[in-house]
């Protein structure tokens, strides 16, 4: 019995540490729906929050084990009771938008693609379960970290720097594989049968998170099919179907672009926070991640200076929160002479990237190629783009318009500048990544339609969008 409900349970401590920091934040109220409603961005959220804390703690020598983990969450859930009590006359709220009207059209399209959602899920879910991780990456780095954990409940230095596992990229970020401890140390052991099906949960957290954050400035018969694009997509479940890191990263990496994006719209510092929060999630999944974060928040800094100054000083320090959450596996991997296989500072010197500038056009063609690639990725990134430009020519949201289409074209041209100084073999880089590294853009996209599309309609019924 422990083995089979175990990893769920924990599964709902993470989203129960989750409604901790929302409530803290004061994101809910004591209203079933609305709460049912959080249910997906609080899993995000304690997600995130939780293994970010774990790892701090492991680089401290802080055994992961159960009762670590139990009252990481339980700090979640009594700060955030603690934050609701002390600022209680502050409005609990995720209201703010732009009260999109609805109409039975909407609920009628809502009702027919929740159904569809739903059903997809559980075929996922079912898909899951029989799934054997028996893909290489898997095993060879996210797993056989997470069965380091297990074994050792410390991190075990001799693994992270002996020669003999090199083959499982010791730098890379610990987000998943803690993940995956939790998920044994609550099942009572190490049994990889239902790996899958915990990572599948990322999906419909997803779907629900950006649906509750859309919900008061979209109309559903909008964000309801985007949502059911973003999921149905044929190489979304392919990957997660893989136990990869990749569609974990794109997911918290989108739904933080997505909050920023809020922030940008309506200058609700709790969005920005936890927008910080999930793109250190995403940094601490990979080290794609890392880019994926870096940009979104550049993008960020450029579209406040430009737009908005005053908001300068809270997104540089929910920049630096975002730093800070990914400090101590850095620190860690750097006082135990742990290297990474991408050289960054050689990156940075022109002339190295000059003998290597004939990676660069097939490069630019590999990840074009994916990202054209409709059949896999259901035409989301085109509709972006149209939407995108939609919002410049009618003058609606232009800032806005512009930080979701910069932060997707910063992701493109970091992935072709990662590529540019890998020492790995071109052709086998490409072959074995392209696919895989572009997921974040298109997750981005994804939100990009939900909340443009929100703002486009807003202003052609007159409700005050700003124009610019």
């Amino acid at each position: 019995m422990r083995a089979d409900l175990g990893g769920f349970a924990a599964d709902g401590v993470l989203a129960l540490a989750g409604f901790g920091v929302l409530w803290g934040a004061g994101l809910l109220r004591r209203e079933p729906l609305r709460l049912l409603r959080a249910a997906g961005l609080a899993y995000l959220v304690g997600s995130a929050v939780v293994p970010l804390a774990l790892i701090a703690l492991l680089t401290l020598g802080v055994p992961l084990d159960l009762v670590t983990f139990l009252a990481v969450a339980g700090v979640c859930v009594a700060g955030g009771a603690g934050a609701r009590r002390f600022a209680r006359g502050r409005e609990a709220s995720t209201d703010g938008g732009d009260g999109a009207p609805t109409g039975a059209v909407d609920w009628w399209v809502a009702a027919a693609c929740g159904a569809l959602l739903a059903a997809f899920f559980i075929s996922g879910l079912t898909a899951a379960r029989a799934s054997p991780l028996d893909d290489f990456d898997a095993w060879s780095i996210w797993t056989l970290k997470a069965a380091m954990l297990w074994f050792n409940d410390t991190l075990p230095v001799g693994f992270f720097t002996g020669e003999s596992y090199e083959f499982a990229h010791q730098d890379y970020p610990l987000l998943l594989p803690v993940f995956e401890a939790i998920h044994f140390r609550a099942a009572g052991t190490m049994d990889t049968r239902l790996l899958d099906t915990h990572v599948w949960l990322f999906l419909p957290a997803f779907v629900l998170a950006v649906a509750d954050l859309a919900w008061d400035s979209v109309r559903p018969a909008v964000w309801a099919p985007v949502l059911l694009l973003v999921a149905v997509a044929s190489e979304v479940q392919a990957q997660l179907l893989t136990a990869y890191a990749d569609v974990p990263m794109a997911i918290f990496g989108a739904a933080g672009a997505l909050l920023l994006g809020l922030w940008l719209a309506r200058g609700d510092g709790r969005h920005l926070a936890l927008g910080a929060i999930l793109l250190a999630g995403a940094a601490s999944s990979k080290n794609e991640g890392l880019m994926v974060a870096a940009a979104v928040l550049i993008v960020a800094g450029a579209v406040v200076l430009v737009s908005k100054r005053a908001a300068v000083r809270p997104l540089a320090l929910a920049a630096l929160g975002t730093g800070v959450a990914i400090l101590p596996w850095r620190i860690w991997i750097a006082d135990h002479g742990i290297e990474g296989d991408l050289p960054v500072f050689k990156g940075l010197n022109p002339a190295y990237l000059w003998d290597r500038f004939d990676r660069v056009g097939p490069s630019i063609e590999a990840l074009t190629a994916q990202l054209a690639n409709q059949g896999k990725w259901s035409y989301l990134v085109p509709l972006a783009v149209l939407v995108g430009a939609a919002c410049f020519a009618a003058r609606v949201a232009r800032p806005l318009a512009a930080f979701y289409l910069g932060s997707g074209v910063l992701m493109w041209a970091l992935l072709v500048w990662a590529y540019w100084i890998s020492p790995l073999p071109l052709t086998f880089h490409l072959d074995t990544s392209a696919n895989r590294v572009v997921a974040a853009i298109v997750f981005v996209a994804g939100v990009a339609i939900v909340h443009l599309s929100g703002q486009l309609l807003a202003s052609a019924r007159g409700d005050g969008v700003t124009r610019r």
